[in-house]
C-alpha cells in the first residue's frame, strides 16, 4: 500500500514539474522578427515578455521607433476560458493613422484560455475607440502559438477593424 501511495505521489510530482516546465516555454523575453511578421508601422520594433504563473498570464509589450522613441503596454488574463481580466489602457498602439483613441471605459477586457495546454493559448480582447464617428467596438482575437523547440513564439491576430489576419513571429531575446 505505501509502495503504490509514493508512486501515485511520485507521478503526480512530475506531472505537476512538467505542466510547469512547459508552461515556462512561454515565459520570457521575444523579440519579433520583422521580415517574417506583418508590418508594424510606424514601429521599428516589437519585444514582449512574457509571465506566467498558473494560469495568470502578462504580456508587457515595449515598442519602439527611430532611436528614442517608444511606448509601452500590458496585457493580463486568466486562462481559464470564463474570467475577465481588465486593463487600463492610455493609448491604442496597434495604429497611429486613422486617428483613433481608447474611447469607452479606457480599458480592455481579456478573457483567456488554454487551446492546448502548454503548447497554444487564445485571447479575446475587448476595448473601444473612439474615432471620428463615435465610439467604436473593437474585438481582437490572439493565439499564441509555442514551437515545440521553445525557441520561437507565433501569433495569429484577428481584428474586428481589419479584413485580413495578422501574424506576428517572435524569437527569444
Amino acid at each position: 500500500m505505501r509502495i503504490r501511495s509514493l508512486l501515485a505521489f511520485a507521478a503526480l510530482t512530475f506531472a505537476a514539474l512538467g505542466a510547469s516546465a512547459a508552461q515556462s516555454g512561454f515565459a520570457g523575453t521575444w523579440k519579433l522578427d520583422v521580415a517574417a511578421s506583418s508590418p508594424i508601422k510606424p514601429w521599428d520594433t516589437d519585444t514582449r515578455t512574457i509571465t506566467l504563473d498558473g494560469d495568470s498570464l502578462s504580456i508587457a509589450r515595449h515598442l519602439t521607433w527611430g532611436k528614442d522613441r517608444g511606448a509601452d503596454d500590458l496585457t493580463r488574463a486568466k486562462l481559464d476560458a470564463r474570467t475577465v481580466t481588465t486593463t487600463p489602457m492610455t493609448y491604442w498602439l496597434d495604429t497611429w493613422y486613422n486617428n483613433a483613441y481608447i474611447g469607452g471605459d479606457k480599458q480592455q477586457h481579456v478573457t483567456g484560455a488554454w487551446i492546448e495546454p502548454n503548447r497554444v493559448f487564445k485571447l479575446d480582447r475587448q476595448l473601444t475607440l473612439e474615432a471620428q464617428q463615435g465610439d467604436v467596438p473593437v474585438h481582437i482575437y490572439d493565439e499564441y502559438h509555442l514551437s515545440a523547440d521553445g525557441h520561437t513564439l507565433k501569433v495569429l491576430e484577428i481584428r474586428s477593424t481589419r479584413d485580413q489576419p495578422l501574424t506576428f513571429v517572435f524569437t527569444r531575446a
